[in-house]
């Protein structure tokens, strides 16, 4: 009776010893038993009622994880299935199935909503017949949400750096390609400028002297976009909103482009309420209108005309500038604004851009909390968009 009694507590001492064990596991454990006549069927599997399976034990972690209580589980023994995000459920039965099938490991992560929260679990169990021809597994479950949250900041920020990787490689092919095509211009015509002076040909002189001019403004337009760009991705373009007048701010810009207009007869119209007044960095304001008009003038046709436009809104400005130019299909609407597809087209009257132009105020825009867009139909014209939000 003694011996008894001795061994009696021991085993009492070693249930005690394993409950503890399991209550302290920061992983939830279960052991699960899966009926013979269920376990490759599909829809048992599909099914929380007449479920393939129940659980005949489980940590309290196991419940802490589903949010659940052990009689759920009881009342509903596939209750598991109710739980996974739908789209993974596929994923679920298809693994339990093999699992049971070939009595190989169960391993599985996925989403499962929580009292109206997605978190994502993960599965591990080994398989163990029993006399019956039941399966028993015994496993672990995790809470892997913290985990896949970082896993996802990791491939967001790889995709940004791949991103940004692919950029300076564009930024990089602009400066090689686009500032070498007007210096060698520059420099071979100024070679012939030389040879035309020695000949006083005066007509050769003017000719060459004008390209070379023309070279020279593009040079300095795709430096000053591409410094502008630089300066603004490598966190050295202070962003310094200000209240200012629009009309007023602008007025320099339509004198910038006065002789290049009038050279193309092209009448530019502007469209302000009075006194309209927008907070948002001034220099990078001018900068967005100075490209969007120089392009509407460079794909504008002689005699055509642009309108230059802002309407006020509840809770935003709209900018506007339209032309009736030569427009832009439909494919190459949607690559404008970015650098990945960012080219030069050549204008009506065979002028040349930077390349930079748009992509630069897409990222002007942007900072100050705006969106740009276009509008366009091959012949007729485009009209480019931007909204400023109302501070």
């Amino acid at each position: 009776m003694k011996k008894n009694n001795t061994c009696k507590a021991e085993l009492i001492k070693e249930q005690a010893l394993y409950s503890d064990l399991a209550a302290a596991l920061p992983a939830g454990i279960y052991r699960l038993r899966v009926f013979r006549d269920k376990s490759t069927l599909d829809e048992k599997w599909a099914n929380s009622s007449d479920s393939a399976s129940k659980i005949e034990f489980a940590n309290d972690r196991f419940y802490e994880i589903l949010q659940m209580n052990r009689s759920d589980f009881e009342i509903v023994p596939g209750i598991i299935i109710d739980l996974i995000c739908e789209e993974d459920k596929a994923s679920f039965i298809k693994k339990n199935v093999e699992a049971n099938k070939n009595l190989i490991p169960f391993s599985w992560e996925g989403r499962v909503v929580v009292h109206g929260n997605l978190n994502w679990i993960h599965f591990h169990s080994i398989p163990r017949v029993v006399e019956n021809g039941d399966i028993i597994w015994t496993g672990t479950l995790q809470d892997i949400t913290e985990r896949k949250k970082e896993e996802l900041e990791i491939i967001l920020k790889n995709e940004e750096l791949h991103k940004l990787n692919n950029e300076r490689a564009k930024f990089l092919s602009i400066i090689a390609h686009d500032l070498k095509t007007p210096f060698n211009s520059i420099i071979s015509f100024s070679e012939f400028l030389l040879s035309e002076i020695e000949k006083q040909n005066v007509e050769k002189i003017e000719y060459y002297g004008r390209i070379i001019l023309e070279s020279s403004t593009r040079a300095m337009d795709l430096l000053k976009n591409l410094m502008e760009w630089a300066q603004l991705h490598t966190g050295r373009l202070l962003f310094n909103p200000q209240l200012f007048d629009i009309e007023s701010s602008l007025e320099e810009t339509f004198l910038l482009f006065e002789n290049v207009a009038k050279e193309k007869s092209i009448v530019i119209k502007k469209i302000f309420p009075p006194h309209l007044k927008v907070f948002a960095d001034k220099a990078m304001f001018i900068t967005i209108f100075r490209n969007l008009i120089s392009n509407a003038i460079k794909f504008t046709h002689n005699g055509g005309e642009i309108i230059v436009s802002a309407q006020e809104h509840e809770n935003s400005f709209l900018f506007c500038v339209q032309d009736n130019g030569i427009g832009i299909s439909q494919k190459r609407i949607q690559e404008i604004f970015h650098l990945d597809y960012g080219c030069s087209t050549k204008g009506t009257n065979n002028e040349k851009g930077t390349g930079m132009g748009l992509i630069l105020c897409k990222d002007f825009v942007e900072t100050n909390q705006g969106t740009i867009w276009a509008e366009s139909k091959l012949g007729r014209g485009s009209t480019f968009y931007f909204t400023l939000p109302k501070i």
